[in-house]
């Protein structure tokens, strides 16, 4: 087997990564009520368990990567991950740095890593018009 990946160890990369909230989703089986009517009796909801519904995470915009409000640009490849199933192979790739025998880094998957600010941008502006944001 012979498996192709984007970028390379050494290479310097873009990364993207989307802004999530927390957001309340109301129960579509309950309706908010927590309750549900079974003949005369009324019992918790199967679907929300009596909470009316349940909290989930809501991506809200795609931006470059980013430390704390600066725009850090390009990131180094360190290591490749891949993990080969039966179904699918994920690549990922760890950017950061070596230290000693250890790797510092964060680990990405391939779909978030670019070759340049610029694909990088364009991709989040895809993704965000996707959203309805823009």
């Amino acid at each position: 087997m012979e498996l192709k990946t984007k970028f390379n160890i050494g290479d310097k990369v873009a990364t993207i990564q989307n802004f999530s909230e927390e957001v309340f989703k109301t129960c579509l089986t309950c309706e908010g009520s927590g309750k549900i009517q079974v003949k005369d009796k009324e019992f918790n909801c199967p679907d929300c368990y009596g909470n009316g519904g349940k909290e989930e995470w809501e991506t809200k915009k795609w931006n470059i990567s980013n430390d704390k409000g600066i725009l850090t640009g390009y990131d180094k490849v360190i290591k490749i991950d891949i993990d080969i199933s039966k179904n699918e192979i994920k690549i990922r790739y760890i950017l950061g740095y070596r230290y000693s025998e250890s790797y510092c880094g964060t680990l990405w998957s391939e779909d978030e890593v670019f070759g340049s600010i610029e694909e990088a941008q364009l991709e989040c502006d895809r993704r965000n018009k996707e959203l309805g944001i823009l």
